[in-house]
């Protein structure tokens, strides 16, 4: 089965799901698993517990400390159990480990083919994931992360991946991935690419549709371009492309809701870019209505190959 691996000879070797002990944190495990199954790679399910509580301070401290890490102790058996269940052939190990949430996932990032995460958190002192940890890590991993969103219902599937296109490096590797995920799951590839203008003063009104036909006409063929690169690269994939004028991020939200995933880059903005989700897939994130890949500024290239390739 076509895989997506690290380029350069060296493989990537599991798939990483962070977890904190909500229902959130469990649907992001089955999907994980689920993922890890299709792609044959072991699953590790990772726990993290803050670092402040490893100072040396008042009395009272340690108890916490111990109590904090026998709970992620048992958060994480009972994460491995489930993922168990969902994907009995997987094989499947943990970790607590000590540290930022988002520190430790953007760590686990390293050594992992993708990464997988809740929409958010429990809001207690675990605070694992999301929200913000989910931003800092999706902004930030070396890997494409997956941000599980909503109930994972496996036996309903729309057999379409949805990816959004528009023209920039991001995007190039976000489709990419889209691809090699359509492949995976034997899925329909849709790709998408929105334009949208400001509304315009009444007097340039004329001027504009004659403009705006010029631009869709440019967007165009941006978009058959890139789907002719997946067609050469995939032969057996059915892709559907489509330029929608409308804005972007409702565009892909539309999507989402007859998709099994939608993925998108991540565009930084000015001197903090990489570190700063654009606003396209922040926007999609927060509202698609299936999990949402981002592969980032951060992933380099050589990190989405198919393994034909590699």
């Amino acid at each position: 089965m076509a895989g997506i691996r690290l380029g350069m000879g060296h493989h990537m070797t599991h798939v990483v799901v962070g977890v904190d002990g909500s229902a959130d944190g469990l649907r992001a495990v089955e999907w994980a698993a689920r993922e890890a199954s299709r792609r044959g790679l072991p699953l590790r399910v990772v726990h993290a517990v803050y670092a402040w509580l490893h100072s040396p301070a008042e009395a009272g401290v340690e108890e916490v400390r111990q109590w904090l890490l026998e709970g992620g102790r048992e958060l994480t058996a009972r994460s491995v159990a489930h993922a168990r269940e969902c994907a009995p052939y997987v094989e499947v190990v943990d970790a607590v480990m000590t540290g930022d949430p988002a520190a430790v996932l953007i760590a686990e990032a390293e050594a992992a083919e993708l990464l997988v995460v809740a929409s958010r958190g429990t809001g207690r002192i675990s605070g694992l994931l999301l929200g913000s940890v989910a931003l800092k890590v999706v902004s930030r991993s070396s890997c494409p992360v997956v941000v599980v969103r909503g109930p994972v219902e496996p036996h309903k599937t729309f057999d379409e991946v949805v990816v959004g296109v528009d023209g920039s490096p991001e995007s190039t590797g976000a489709l990419r991935f889209a691809a090699a995920e359509a492949s995976l799951r034997e899925a329909r590839l849709r790709v998408i690419l929105a334009w949208n203008l400001a509304t315009p003063a009444a007097e340039t009104m004329p001027a504009l549709f004659t403009e705006m036909g010029a631009i869709e006409e440019a967007w165009t063929r941006v978009l058959d371009e890139a789907v002719g690169t997946v067609a050469l690269s995939r032969p057996e994939l059915e892709v559907v492309h489509q330029v929608v004028a409308g804005h972007p991020v409702q565009a892909l939200i539309d999507a989402s809701e007859a998709a099994d995933l939608v993925v998108v880059g991540s565009r930084g903005r000015g001197a903090l870019a990489g570190f700063v989700l654009g606003s396209v897939s922040h926007g999609v994130l927060h509202h698609a209505h299936c999990p949402v890949a981002v592969v980032g500024s951060h992933v380099d290239a050589a990190r989405i190959e198919d393994e034909r390739a590699a």
